[in-house]
């Protein structure tokens, strides 16, 4: 009997969690029409936060609502956020992709995703009454190159940026400086053999020459004027995870850094509740 009833409290809980909105819009933007996922939790309130997820390279914006690992849904309800889950357009490897400088987008790619991403937040501020101060972004592979370069270019549309397994382009620090202050956060696998730790200066792998993960989050850090440095680990429960927290900004925007040791190209949900951290990041840099 006791099994029976706490079954039934765990199918309760996950009704409650999972008991919002979910709308399939889009908008025009650019002479294109983009699609989008937007939830919305049950009860939120007015001038409630606004938090993006960007799909990675080849993926869509429907893999993540639907992702069981992905837990933004259920953490939306509980810190009563709105969610949206845009969607990429196709590149000219015919691949759903953000425009974040691959070689191959740097001439035939004209869309400007910065600017849609700024405009679909405008958007959604005005028509669901969302927080125009506090919005934020996350990503995570091609998505997590999105929060670099929004970063270094719209940098004062998002209370702060957190980037999964994400890189910094050569091509971006080329064009790009940082030229405000922004909270930012990187989550990275040092095994990944897709957006690889150590950088590949010579584009040996494809995607274009970019920087070793620590030079890029350095490179925030930097631009944050942060003076201070301390690490930390987190108790254990798969890959070993070190914490390195970059602060005494001016601006008092910190800078977080999870190196997930041996860790792939993914979310890291395996090693420590990734998508609460990205939750408890944004919420500690309301406005």
């Amino acid at each position: 009997m006791k099994k029976i009833i706490t079954l039934f409290a765990a199918l309760l809980l996950c009704y409650v969690a999972s008991a919002g909105t979910l709308k399939t819009e889009s908008i025009q933007d650019q002479g294109l029409n983009r699609s989008y996922y937007l939830y919305l939790p049950s009860d939120l309130p007015a001038d409630a936060p606004l938090v993006f997820i960007l799909h990675g390279y080849g993926g869509s914006a429907s893999s993540y609502v639907n992702n069981a690992s992905l837990t933004f849904k259920q953490l939306a309800e509980e810190y009563k956020v709105a969610l949206c889950y845009p969607q990429a357009t196709s590149d000219p490897k015919g691949k759903n992709g953000w425009n974040v400088y691959y070689p191959w987008q740097i001439d035939a790619m004209k869309v400007d995703d910065c600017e849609f991403i700024c405009n679909l937040a405008k958007h959604l501020q005005s028509t669901y009454n969302l927080s125009a101060k506090n919005t934020f972004l996350t990503g995570m592979s091609n998505g997590g190159e999105m929060c670099y370069l929004l970063a270094y270019r719209k940098a004062k549309e998002f209370g702060a940026i957190a980037s999964m397994a994400g890189l910094t382009l050569v091509e971006m620090a080329k064009r790009h400086n940082y030229t405000e202050p922004i909270a930012f956060m990187e989550v990275h696998g040092t095994g990944d053999t897709t957006s690889r730790w150590e950088g590949d200066a010579t584009d040996q792998y494809g995607w274009g020459a970019y920087l070793p993960v620590p030079t890029a989050v350095g490179a925030v850090a930097a631009g944050n004027k942060c003076m201070y440095e301390e690490h930390s680990e987190l108790p254990r429960i798969k890959n070993k995870v070190l914490v390195h927290h970059y602060y005494g900004s001016p601006s008092g925007k910190d800078v977080w850094f999870y190196e997930v040791r041996g860790g792939g190209h993914n979310w890291a949900t395996d090693s420590f509740d990734s998508c609460r951290v990205i939750m408890e990041f944004f919420k500690a840099n309301m406005r």
